[in-house]
């Protein structure tokens, strides 16, 4: 078996078939982490399969089973597949997709890594709510054939801290007692779900922190190189800059 010569910056590297050479540059696309989920996900399909629990012969380590696997546990059976016209994503778009299968519990786990499939395939980010402030509003709207308004209470509901009925005497003398109205109002969005949101996407962020260094320091892919650029990681304190 012959082995294979690159030219690297002028240094002769000699490396079997199949294998890549240490600090190779030529030829390779430069592209940061969320762009290179997102030619993984969205360009070239891939797709993560969470099939090492039930499936105990899968690649260990991969965190997904590899299509080349799935092929062989078919010829095992003598099944094979109808049809033709797919073609199966490139290895390193299976390389990537893996390391996002295979986030552990502090990043997020697999509902982590199904979120960045979700929005790495149609090219977004989490929605980390921008531009929202809570806002004092009715908690209901009422309408009628005049228009509409919001919908008003009895202030004796609210008990020791509401208002009893008033009494007044009408044009007839009868005493009567006058409900007093008072409209419940609500905080949208709350605090809270702000909150929530915004540690969502710090927890996205720290996910793809995570598995672009892993493919930048391992060197695993063979035709992309993974840069350090990132989305930006607190993009609700540029907005209120």
């Amino acid at each position: 078996m012959m082995a294979k010569v690159f030219d690297v910056t002028n240094v002769k590297v000699s490396v079997a078939p199949g294998m890549y050479p240490v600090g190779r540059a030529s030829g390779m696309r430069e592209l940061s982490i969320e762009a290179a989920l997102r030619w993984a996900f969205g360009s070239e399909c891939a797709r993560i399969d969470f099939d090492e629990e039930t499936d105990p012969d899968s690649f260990v380590g991969s965190g997904s089973s590899d299509s080349v696997w799935k092929l062989m546990q078919r010829g095992r059976i003598g099944c094979r597949v109808d049809g033709g016209g797919f073609s199966p994503p490139s290895d390193d778009a299976q390389m990537i997709v893996s390391q996002v299968a295979a986030l552990d519990v502090g990043c997020g786990g697999r509902k982590m890594a199904i979120q960045i499939a979700q929005l790495s395939r149609v090219g977004m980010r989490p929605d980390w709510m921008p531009g929202a402030r809570p806002r004092c509003v009715a908690e209901d709207w009422r309408g009628n054939r005049h228009g509409g308004g919001a919908a008003m209470a009895d202030a004796k509901d609210l008990g020791a801290q509401g208002w009893p009925s008033m009494e007044r005497r009408n044009r007839k003398g009868v005493v009567v007692r006058d409900p007093v109205r008072y409209c419940p109002v609500i905080y949208t969005p709350t605090a809270r779900t702000i909150a929530a949101a915004r540690r969502n996407y710090l927890q996205w962020w720290g996910a793809l922190l995570e598995v672009g260094s892993y493919l930048r320091l391992t060197g695993v892919l063979g035709g992309i190189k993974i840069t350090s650029a990132m989305p930006p990681m607190h993009p609700w304190r540029e907005e209120s800059s």
